[in-house]
């Protein structure tokens, strides 16, 4: 080390001895290029070997640490962003004002990790720990664990008060697309697993299922990819596996979408794909009405856990059969009246003749706007959510603050009716009077007696 001081000293007194000699070069005329020169001839060429031999290598590595450093700095930052969406978008934090563009603060973090620590069944230390890191990779259904405020006020609740379910007890349902990847999974067994996850809620509620080939089904079942604008966009293998919509008065109410991108499997070991027959367990249980909970042993439980056994002996957890009791009452299982033209208590699922084509419902947002975006075309609170419109795409925000989706939706599928090329909009308002939803676009307006 003292060798190298050496010379790096005699490097820099040569240099200044160059300089020295021309103290008032500037003053006599000397040209920037003459200045060069005269700097250059001064260098002493085996000293500046030697400072290269000895030196540069260590000046290379204190470089290629330097730009290490930036770059772990980076992924740490896009790390640090993917488990706050994350939090985000399973209902545990708040996100960021879409307007104000404010942040997180440390405490609201650490209440958040605690929560969905406390929701997963881990130990709660409030910070983004191995276990906790693992949970937040396990496959898992899209749907949100609990409320903002529930998340951000660390309650201990084991599962959020479901606020919707069917004003009525015989319900259709219909595969519209099936998976196209997944070996061994033809169309009649797809459907018989959709039949028979169905069959283990009708089983104990007074809840009548029954296939149809008609559009019109309560319960649209579809195998889809990535965007596929609903506000829960799939993100390929493993992630986000499947989703359903909660009872309502929605054109969406009840519909079950499953990530086509994972391996879906049935009668297969655990570690060679996902079980359909499971996943499909749980994503009924939301389209009658039952949210998440944290009850480890409970089918709704918002974490895949592999498969449950043969379809045919399946039989729910006490825990959930008290929260479906809870909705519905229980079933009466002497009582065969007033049932539906085409049963669902039949031996076998029913055989249709003519099954819809596979066919993909994937719209991919390839030019979807950034949403930490300061500027939106439209701002409007519409039945007490705030939505905010840019180009053909929105946002929407619940009462609670909570972000749906962290990806945005296009708003001729949300509002059917408006025009399919309909780029933007000016304005829109939810009337006061009739409470009819208004949109406006140069000369033109739409009206919507609902959504």
């Amino acid at each position: 080390m003292k060798g190298k001081h050496k010379e790096l000293n005699t490097f820099d007194a040569s240099f200044n001895v160059g300089a020295a000699d021309e103290p008032d070069s500037r003053q006599d005329g000397i040209t920037e290029l003459q200045s060069i020169d005269r700097l250059r001839a001064a260098y002493n060429p085996p000293l500046l070997e030697s400072y290269n031999a000895h030196n540069l290598t260590h000046t290379d590595t204190k470089l290629s640490q330097i730009l290490a450093a930036h770059t772990c700095t980076d992924t740490e930052s896009t790390e640090r962003k993917h488990q706050q969406d994350w939090l985000s978008r399973f209902g545990y934090l708040p996100p960021p004002d879409p307007v104000t563009g404010q942040l997180q603060t440390k405490e609201a973090l650490t209440k958040a990790i605690k929560a969905m620590q406390r929701f997963g069944g881990l130990k709660e230390t409030g910070v983004f720990d191995p276990a906790t890191l693992g949970l937040m990779k396990t496959p898992r259904c899209s749907l949100p664990d609990v409320s903002e405020a529930e998340g951000t006020a660390g309650r201990s609740k084991r599962s959020a008060t479901p606020q919707n379910k069917w004003n009525k007890r015989h319900l259709s349902w219909r595969v519209r697309t099936f998976p196209k990847d997944s070996a061994g999974l033809g169309r009649d067994t797809v459907r018989a697993l959709m039949y028979y996850a169905l069959k283990v809620w009708s089983d104990i509620a007074p809840l009548n299922f029954h296939e149809v080939a008609g559009s019109d089904a309560d319960i649209q079942i579809d195998f889809t990819k990535a965007d596929h604008d609903d506000g829960y966009p799939f993100d390929g293998p493993g992630g986000t596996v499947a989703h359903a919509f909660f009872p309502g008065e929605r054109f969406t109410a009840g519909d079950t979408h499953f990530d086509d991108d994972e391996a879906w499997t049935f009668r297969s070991p655990d570690t060679h794909g996902m079980d359909l027959f499971a996943v499909a367990v749980h994503e009924f249980g939301h389209a009658i009405g039952l949210v998440h909970t944290s009850a480890i042993e409970s089918i709704m439980r918002p974490y895949y856990q592999g498969p449950v056994g043969d379809p045919l002996k399946y039989d729910l957890p006490y825990e959930d059969k008290v929260r479906v009791w809870q909705l519905y009452g229980v079933r009466d299982s002497v009582s065969h009246t007033n049932r539906p033209a085409n049963p669902s208590q039949t031996a076998e699922p029913p055989v249709l003749l003519d099954l819809p084509e596979n066919r993909s419902t994937v719209f991919l947002a390839r030019d979807a706007p950034d949403r930490c975006s300061s500027h939106f075309d439209a701002v409007a609170q519409i039945r007490g959510e705030a939505f905010f419109f840019k180009g053909k795409y929105f946002w929407r925000l619940t009462r609670e603050k909570h972000l749906v989706s962290l990806r945005p939706a296009q708003i001729h599928r949300f509002w059917r009716g408006l025009p399919p090329n309909l780029d933007s909009i000016d304005a829109v308002y939810e009337r006061p009077g009739d409470h009819k939803i208004v949109f406006f676009k140069g000369l033109k307006y739409w009206v919507f007696q609902r959504q």
